[in-house]
């Protein structure tokens, strides 16, 4: 049996995802730090559901967690691994700075390197069309440049 990580699984995205990745007979790793930026009890309730299939494991800890995700990679050495855990907002990021520069870069730089070191077959890492700041042309494309963001949050994401 393949193992996915999904990183932010407990989120409308990453909840769904799980959802099919088991219905495709995959065993998945949720993580998800179940901050209260979005309502805590909706995010347990779909890790509940999740739950009921006995090859979804959550894992409630914060990616930015040093050694965790090498740890885990070295453990249960995930074939695919889908990155959607971020902190998110464009207006928070201004009250609370820190809390994307720990999540969105030093949580990525953790997936990177525990990626580096035990290889998983495909990796996807998700983003935000925050990161395309002041660019015109629409709609966005993956070929677009996105060099002036209008936000700490769209900043971190590119970063």
């Amino acid at each position: 049996m393949r193992t996915a990580l999904v990183t932010g699984s407990a989120g409308f995205i990453g909840y769904f995802l799980c959802t099919r990745l088991l219905d495709d007979g995959f065993r998945v790793i949720g993580l998800d730090a179940m901050t209260d930026y979005y309502d805590v009890k909706l995010k347990q309730r779909r890790q509940q559901m999740l739950l009921q299939n006995e090859h979804f494991t959550a894992l409630n800890d914060r990616i930015e967690t040093p050694d965790l995700l090498m740890e885990l990679f070295s453990r249960e050495t995930p074939d695919v691994v889908v990155h959607l855990a971020a902190q998110a907002g464009v207006r928070y990021s201004i009250e609370n700075p820190r809390s994307y520069l720990e999540s969105n870069i030093n949580g990525t730089f953790e997936l990177l390197e525990a990626a580096r070191a035990h290889p998983p077959e495909h990796m996807l890492l998700a983003s935000t069309s925050s990161a395309y700041g002041a660019n015109t042309h629409m709609p966005y494309t993956e070929t677009d440049k996105a060099d002036h963001q209008m936000s700490f949050y769209a900043a971190t994401k590119k970063a």
